[in-house]
This record gives C-alpha cells, structure tokens and sequence, in this order.
C-alpha cells in the first residue's frame, strides 16, 4: 500500500491544487466539481489531505481582503438553502468531517457558510444527486474503473467532469465515456476561447465559445428547387 501511494503522490498534489472550483466563488461555480469519486485504495489518505487541505486554504471572511479565499453567498435565499442540504446530509447519513454550520466569525454580517466535506455519501442521497452550488464537497469511494464511469453518469446533469490520473490512457479511455460537455484531464475548469463550452442532458442546450459558439447569432436559409420540368436557364 505504502508503494501505491507513493506511485499516487504526484497527482494528489495535483488533484487537490486543482479541485478548487467546488469552493472558490463560494462554491457557485456551474461546474463546481464539488462530487468527487476516489479509488478506495487512497480513500482514507485523499480524505485527510483534503481536509487539511480546505482547512489550510479556505480562509472565509471579508472578500476585499487580500487574504481571503472565502466570501458569504449570493442572497439569504442561497444561504439557506446550502444550510438545508446540510441537515439533508447529516439526516440521511453522510460523514460530516467539516463545517456544517454557518460561519461566525466574519464580523457578524453576510451569508457565510464554512466549508462543509461529507464523507460515506451514497449515491440515492440528496447531497449526492443535486447541485447544492455552495462551498459543499460529497466524498465516495469507488473500487473499479467501470463502477466510476457508471456513476459518474448516473445524473441529470452534464457539464462539467474532471478525471485525474497517472495514467494518460486510461484518462483518455475515461473523459470519453463520461456523459458531459466538457472533461478536464488532470486540472478543472481550464477553458480558452476557442474551445466550445456547454454540456448536455439538463445542463443545457448548445455552445458558448468557438466557432460553435457563433450558432446561436446565425440563421441558416435553405433554398430547394424542383428543376424537374424548368426550362434550360440562360446565364
């Protein structure tokens, strides 16, 4: 075990650098990542570096400050409703191993929520299945590549995915089975002008960016002629 994890050490330091999205902008990013899938041979070791982690990077308070990574949510609306899927969690029997509450420490004003990590979860829970779009991670562990990539899809939605891995084959063989517009390799939430962005099943229809983003300003005209019986034409 201990040689595996050595072998597996490289990416984890890139998986945890680059799962951020599940956090920053107070975790409502649409492609927040915030539902990670990880082997269980490195379960337990990629759970306690990623608290430690969050815990070390995520510093919740005033947004204007240089030193903050954290701010409060959007509206009351959006923090009561991340708070909900907390109880969500915890009634239905998730791990909860950080935050949980709301955060108090911000000068007694804003919608802070602290960075909240459930662990165990499964795959019928409420945490699980929807989109919390808050500073809220759900950890399960998985034994083979096949039961990855099928609960990976396993959603309604489809945008975003990221898979991080040693071995760029397998990576390959993975991002094309998962049912999403768009599959980081080893990073999350990369993006360029020129590569399309949008996803599919009820994460949207269409494409922002790239040539296939000019669709939506674009109409297409068809002309059909029956030149059956027209005479010949003089040009």
């Amino acid at each position: 075990m201990e040689s595996r994890w050595h072998h597996v050490s490289r990416i984890y330091i890139v998986l945890l650098t680059e799962l951020t999205p599940c956090r920053y902008n107070q975790g409502q990013v649409c492609t927040a990542t915030s539902r990670i899938l990880v082997q269980e041979g490195i379960y337990d070791k990629f759970v306690e570096a990623f608290k430690e982690h969050v815990k070390t990077t995520s510093v919740v308070g005033d947004p204007f400050k240089d030193d903050t990574f954290q701010g409060p949510q959007v509206t009351k609306t959006q923090f009561d409703r991340v708070l909900s899927y907390i109880e969500s969690g915890k009634s239905e029997g998730a791990t909860l191993i950080a935050g949980g509450e709301a955060y108090k420490n911000a000068g007694g004003k804003g919608f802070f929520v602290s960075p909240t990590i459930f662990t165990n979860v499964k795959d019928n829970m409420k945490i699980y299945r929807e989109e919390v779009f808050g500073p809220f991670v759900v950890i399960s562990s998985f034994k083979e590549e096949e039961e990855a990539i099928n609960r990976a899809n396993d959603t309604t939605y489809g945008l975003g995915a990221a898979v991080f891995t040693e071995n760029i084959t397998k990576a390959h063989r993975v991002a094309r089975r998962i049912e999403a517009g768009m599959v980081w390799i080893n990073s999350s939430n990369d993006s360029d002008i020129r590569i399309p962005f949008g996803g599919v099943k009820q994460s949207g229809i269409g494409r922002e960016l790239g040539e296939a983003g000019l669709e939506a300003y674009t109409n297409k005209k068809v002309r059909y002629a029956n030149n059956t019986h027209a005479g010949r034409a003089n040009i």
